[in-house]
């Protein structure tokens, strides 16, 4: 495992350590779990917007007829 080091604000430190201190784990944990979150969220809306590039630089774009036909189905405003 390796070791990183970061700079917090004051206030992001004591909420860190109140937050570890709740869940009975160590400042250290609980931020090595948060980013660990973050870098998954992160990754995975990468690969959505990738698909999604991917999908219209291949020409697939909804036409007229479908977008109506959500917003009849859907609602929309007028």
């Amino acid at each position: 495992m390796s070791h990183l080091t970061l700079s917090i604000s004051p206030e992001e430190q004591a909420l860190l350590h109140r937050l570890a201190e709740t869940n009975q784990s160590s400042d250290a944990e609980l931020a090595a779990i948060a980013l660990r979150e973050y870098l998954k969220f992160e990754a995975a809306q990468i690969r959505k917007i990738q698909r999604g590039l991917a999908a219209a630089n291949a020409g697939d774009f909804a036409g007229d007829a479908e977008v109506e036909a959500f917003f009849a189905r859907y609602g929309g405003e007028d």
